[in-house]
């Protein structure tokens, strides 16, 4: 175990390398005038946000602001954890003090654009990605968040070209690969999701919801499931539009048979999807990614 002096510096170094759960144990053995350190504190707040667990994160965090107030890099944590936990009011509250605090900081507006993004104001979500821009243009977080903006829009397209200008400069970066993952689902490109999704899953195998996204998505590859790729292509509710249009078009048109063999088949699909969709995710549940 390193000695006390040296535990944050190890701890920081863990969590550089993707390892946030020995930076927590290194963090257990530092001594009591670490707690009083903004930093021990930041440290513990990013290493429970790099294991899914926000509400630790936020404690950590809150923890930290009660030594330091105006400690800005613990306000920024603040506010992404609370963003994770939904709960948007409070940090919108985290990153308003922190931008009260350093007004020029573009990473402060560009948290603050998740947040409104995350809660539907997407022009407002637009305009602060724009002054992060305009305070540093060079900063790889302006590209990711106009994609993430882009996909919750429901403009896929746009988000997908954002990710993949996002992949040719960095073929690493694990946002990028979730983004390009999320717009491929969304378009029935499945395979393609798939592979990004195995992407990010290889680069940051720590991140254990990725990890079952990623199984869940590979399942949907499985032969078995190719009668129900138009849930996927068009989604259930435009699958839906089109099996009722059809069905009722039928009847219009006098062939109650055929309407009523249609009206079968859609039954049987949505059915035969439920039982073996539940039946594949949990094989490869089993599965590494």
């Amino acid at each position: 175990m390193p000695g006390e002096a040296h535990a944050l510096e190890v701890a920081h170094r863990l969590l550089e390398v993707g390892r946030p759960q020995q930076a927590l144990d290194v963090l257990s053995g530092a001594g009591g005038p670490d707690f009083e350190d903004p930093f021990f504190w930041w440290l513990q707040a990013i290493a429970r946000l790099d294991l899914d667990e926000p509400s630790l994160a936020a404690e950590a965090a809150r923890e930290g602001l009660r030594r330091a107030p105006e400690q800005i890099a613990l306000l920024d944590v603040l506010c992404m954890a609370e963003t994770r936990l939904g709960r948007l009011a409070e940090a919108e509250e985290a990153i308003l003090a922190a931008l009260d605090i350093e007004s020029q900081a573009p990473e402060l507006f560009l948290s603050y654009a998740q947040v409104v993004a995350r809660g539907g104001q997407f022009d407002k979500a637009e305009r602060l990605i724009d002054r992060a821009a305009e305070l540093d243009p060079t900063d790889p977080g302006i590209m990711r968040m106009r994609s993430f903006v882009s996909f919750l829009r429901g403009r896929d397209s746009d988000a997908l070209s954002r990710a993949e200008e996002l992949l040719a400069e960095d073929p690493e970066d694990v946002h990028a690969h979730r983004l390009r993952g999320a717009a491929l689902v969304e378009k029935g490109r499945l395979r393609g999701a798939a592979q990004s999704f195995s992407a990010a899953a290889r680069e940051d195998p720590t991140d254990h919801k990725l990890a079952d996204t990623t199984r869940r998505v590979r399942a949907t590859l499985h032969p078995l499931l190719w009668p129900t790729w138009p849930l996927y292509r068009f989604g259930v509710m435009g699958t839906w539009i089109a099996a009722v249009g059809t069905i009722f078009g039928l009847r219009a048109a006098g062939l109650d048979a055929a309407a009523t063999v249609a009206a079968i088949v859609w039954i049987v699909l949505v059915i035969y999807s439920w039982i073996v969709v539940r039946a594949l995710q949990r094989r490869f549940g089993s599965d590494s990614p």
